[in-house]
């Protein structure tokens, strides 16, 4: 006895299912807006930069209240007030001379923008900020 086997397109296929409409999902809300700078730079949303002569980025640090970051720089404003050199807090930290620099600036550039001095840089969406050029100060001068 032979048996015939249907070629595949041949069989009956099953009936399609009707697709289920998917329910619209919601817009997703657009992250609130920060009120002010200083807010964005201590939630973390905005960086800072300044820009170098070849058009380049160099990040500058912002350090926000209440950190232990903040602290130490302040403790390092105090000293270089008080007259020490930075060879020797650096000494003293066990840090390079650039860092206890780069903690100066970092205190000076938080102070900045707390005060509203960069405020107008910002517009408020960005997530990078250009603080200054190299060599803008040259030209005020």
């Amino acid at each position: 006895m032979t048996t015939t086997k249907t070629p595949a397109a041949e069989k009956k296929a099953a009936p399609a299912k009707p697709a289920k409409a998917q329910p619209r999902k919601a817009a997703t809300p657009a992250p609130a807006q920060t009120a002010t700078l200083a807010q964005a730079a201590a939630a973390g949303t905005v960086r800072f930069y300044r820009q170098r002569r070849n058009g380049t980025m160099r990040n500058l640090t912002y350090l926000a209240p209440g950190t232990t970051d903040r602290a130490q720089a302040e403790t390092v404003t105090k000293r270089r007030e008080a007259g020490e050199t930075i060879q020797a807090i650096a000494n003293d930290l066990k840090v390079s001379v650039a860092t206890v620099r780069r903690m100066e600036a970092g205190l000076v550039l938080a102070q900045q923008v707390e005060a509203g001095d960069h405020d107008g840089k910002w517009n408020g969406e960005d997530a990078r900020v250009i603080v200054g050029k190299v060599g803008e100060e040259d030209q005020a001068a």
